[in-house]
């Protein structure tokens, strides 16, 4: 077994029997999934990890039952994952549509009703109510005084209703809370949040390249089928969203977050 793998193994049964998650862990679990990119981003996006599959107990419980090259498999698989983050607001997206639409047809050709409270949630159970997004567009019209087009309306629904449904699906979830090793990282953990919830899918994916695969961005353009210009258009803008989100930082930060990340590998 490779013997960060095992260390990563060793501490995810202490963490399961103890709650115990060390810096030396930490690291271990960085050096197997981000290899020796440095970089606060790529703490941030470890805490993402930790979250979501090591502080859930089933998932860590799920990852624990594998033997080594299933574990090894789907730790990377998992963080690929929260790297190129975005799959789940596309289907998120793609299901909400038509329910947006078909209340907009119904109800658009009457003045929007002032007073008009959101609803708490926009499911009931896995799926969309025609009933609670309907009540969602009218406070949403409210708030606007005219209704919205179908594109407002989706991206306001998806933006006010992600936080809530996310807390509601992770509530009791676990029975530890984030060790100190992940504490100490919880502003890289935000950072990288940010920077997720900003990213267009393209630039996620030209992220997860960089980052988790250690490619350049020819490289890229050529596995995508996109000229050399357009790639290196979307790492300028990557650049220009990681900037514009690290400002008010230290040096240091920027330098971590950025020259690291891309500097040494955009060519």
């Amino acid at each position: 077994m490779d013997a960060s793998l095992a260390g990563v193994r060793t501490a995810l049964r202490e963490f399961d029997a103890s709650g115990a998650f060390s810096e030396s862990a930490f690291s271990a679990l960085r050096l197997l999934l981000a290899g020796t990119a440095p970089g606060e981003l790529v703490d941030g996006l470890l805490g993402l990890f930790f979250e979501r599959h090591i502080l859930h107990d089933a998932r860590r419980r799920e990852l624990l039952a594998m033997d080594d090259a299933a574990l090894l498999r789907a730790l990377r698989h998992r963080f690929r994952q929260v790297v190129a983050d975005g799959q789940e607001g596309h289907a998120a997206a793609h299901a909400l549509g038509p329910h947006v639409r078909e209340g907009l047809a119904r109800m658009s050709h009457a003045a929007p009703v002032v007073p008009a409270p959101w609803p708490v949630l926009l499911t009931e159970g896995e799926r969309f109510s025609r009933e609670r997004v309907e009540e969602a567009l009218r406070a949403q019209a409210a708030e606007l005084g005219r209704w919205p087009t179908s594109a407002e309306a989706v991206r306001e629904l998806l933006r006010r209703y992600a936080q809530v449904e996310s807390e509601d699906r992770h509530e009791d979830t676990g029975r530890f809370d984030p060790p100190e090793a992940l504490r100490r990282r919880m502003d890289a953990r935000r950072l990288a949040g940010q920077l997720l919830e900003v990213l267009k899918p393209q630039e996620r994916e030209l992220l997860r390249h960089l980052l988790v695969d250690e490619g350049n961005v020819e490289d890229w353009a050529r596995e995508q089928g996109i000229a050399r210009a357009t790639a290196y258009r979307v790492l300028a803008r990557l650049k220009t969203v990681c900037r514009a989100e690290l400002e008010g930082r230290s040096n240091s930060t920027q330098l971590k977050a950025l020259e690291e990340l891309f500097g040494g590998r955009s060519r």
